[in-house]
C-alpha cells in the first residue's frame, strides 16, 4: 500500500513573493465595460501549523499602488471619490480559519476579515494549491509554492464610492468587484532581495 504524498507548504512561516503574484480586480466600468487592475506593493506571510485548519494568513496591500494601466484612472481611484489612500493607505487581509472544498483537487476555502476604506468584513476566498518549485534565482536556498484564490465583494459594503452616475445610466464603477489572486509563497523573507534589485514591496 503506497502512502498519499503531502502537499502545501510545510510547518514553518512562508512569505508572499510579490515578485510573482499577482493581486487582480476586475470591475464594471462606464456601466458596459470592464476594466482589469492590480496592486503592484504588497507584503504578507502564512504561518502553517502542523494542523493546517489552524494555519494564519496575514497579507497587506499599498492601496496607492492601484494600477490599472491608465494613470489618471489611477489617480482618480487613489481619490477620495474611491479608495481615498491619504486616509485609508492599506488593503488588509487576516484569516480566521479554513477548510476542504470539493471544488477541484487541491482546494478549500479561506475565511478571514478583509479592510478596505477603513471598514472590516468577513470573506470567502475559494482556493487551490497549485502547485511547487525551487526559486529560479536562488534554487539552492528558496523554495516556492504557487495557489489560486477568487471572491467577489461589493464596493457599498466597504463605504468606497463608485465615482456617481452616468449619463446614459448606471454608475461610473459597478458595485461588484472580482479578486482573483495567483500567488506565490517562499520560505525566505524577500525584503533582502527586493531591496538589492530597487522593488519597494
Amino acid at each position: 500500500m503506497t502512502s498519499t504524498p503531502e502537499i502545501g507548504p510545510g510547518p514553518g512561516t512562508w512569505y508572499l513573493d510579490p515578485l510573482h503574484s499577482s493581486l487582480i480586480f476586475v470591475a464594471h466600468y462606464l456601466r458596459f465595460g470592464r476594466v482589469q487592475g492590480t496592486f503592484g506593493r504588497a507584503r504578507g506571510h502564512v504561518l502553517v501549523t502542523g494542523d493546517p485548519a489552524r494555519s494564519e494568513v496575514e497579507v497587506v496591500l499599498d492601496a496607492a499602488s492601484v494600477n490599472t494601466g491608465v494613470g489618471a484612472r489611477d489617480a482618480h481611484l487613489r481619490s477620495a471619490d474611491f479608495l481615498d489612500v491619504d486616509h485609508h493607505p492599506e488593503i488588509r487581509f487576516a484569516s480566521t480559519g479554513l477548510e476542504p472544498s470539493r471544488r477541484g483537487q487541491h482546494s478549500f476555502r479561506l475565511f478571514g476579515d478583509l479592510t478596505i476604506h477603513g471598514t472590516t468584513l468577513p470573506v470567502t476566498l475559494d482556493s487551490q494549491w497549485v502547485g511547487e518549485s525551487p526559486d529560479y534565482v536562488s534554487p539552492a536556498d528558496t523554495y516556492g509554492h504557487f495557489f489560486s484564490a477568487n471572491t467577489r465583494i461589493r464596493l457599498s459594503d466597504f463605504g468606497v464610492g463608485d465615482g456617481g452616475e452616468v449619463p446614459w445610466g448606471g454608475r461610473l464603477v459597478g458595485d461588484t468587484v472580482d479578486i482573483v489572486l495567483e500567488v506565490r509563497l517562499q520560505n525566505q523573507d524577500p525584503r533582502p532581495f527586493l531591496q538589492q534589485i530597487g522593488h519597494t514591496a
